[in-house]
């Protein structure tokens, strides 16, 4: 970084750590990889990036003490909570987001799921990097296999992959932008699957960043297995 210039940190980074874990057998965020839990795993990456000023964990409401007792030994250098979710991930992330919505250091927003580790700087830093250029972002990869539609047991149709991409998280946007996303939402009582989504239904279109292979989600445990031989830690489930 030239001398003298300094690194605006004005990014909250709310990171989804409540899900019910159905095809994993057990609750995820407590798993652990790097010596860590997977929601500090993930804090602590993301704390490591200049831009961002805050972390906000979403766990399970029952959870929240534990977690905030947890966290505290972890002593992170830039700001943290966290808060209880809800019912769904998008009410989770919406919880997250109401944490930090009257902070006036925060101007961009990133929502990330903890089931999603080995995310890296690259991918954070370049959507941070889009947001700020255009408004919102998802980091994404293009979808190389070929794809079926299928009805009863049958493959119907071969769908063509043109133009198809896999999203990924961290996905980020302007504070003001997600909020109206999530209040039109929850208007019209809308579930959506991710953060685009609902900044799709108010006429954003996020800006698409490559993403990484290595941000992959963890959701059976073979997954988890997979996350520790590529850190080199390959521990038991």
């Amino acid at each position: 970084m030239p001398e003298g210039s300094h690194t605006i940190r004005d990014v909250a980074a709310i990171l989804v750590a409540g899900g019910s874990s159905t095809r994993f057998g057990k609750p995820k965020q407590w798993e652990e990889l790097g010596g860590l839990p997977l929601f500090e795993y993930v804090a602590r990456t993301f704390a490591a990036i200049e831009p961002v000023h805050t972390v906000v964990i979403v766990g399970p409401e029952e959870e929240v003490p534990r977690m905030e007792a947890s966290m505290g030994k972890l002593k992170l250098p830039i700001a943290w909570k966290v808060v209880a979710g809800g019912e769904t991930r998008q009410d989770s992330a919406g919880h997250g987001l109401r944490a930090v919505h009257d902070d006036p250091n925060i101007k961009i927003v990133l929502v990330h799921d903890v089931a999603r580790p080995l995310v890296d700087a690259v991918v954070i830093l370049s959507v941070i990097g889009a947001v700020r250029e255009h408004g919102s972002a998802v980091p994404a990869i293009e979808i190389v296999d070929t794809i079926k539609r299928v009805a009863d047991g049958n493959i119907v149709e071969t769908v063509s992959r043109t133009n198809l991409w896999r999203a990924q998280t961290p996905q980020g946007a302007r504070l003001e932008l997600l909020r109206a996303a999530f209040a039109a939402a929850r208007d019209t009582h809308f579930q959506g699957t991710d953060e685009s989504q609902l900044l799709e239904r108010i006429g954003e279109q996020p800006h698409l960043v490559p993403g990484s292979n290595m941000n992959f989600k963890i959701t059976y445990p073979i997954d988890l297995d997979r996350a520790r031989l590529a850190i080199g830690r390959n521990s038991p489930i």
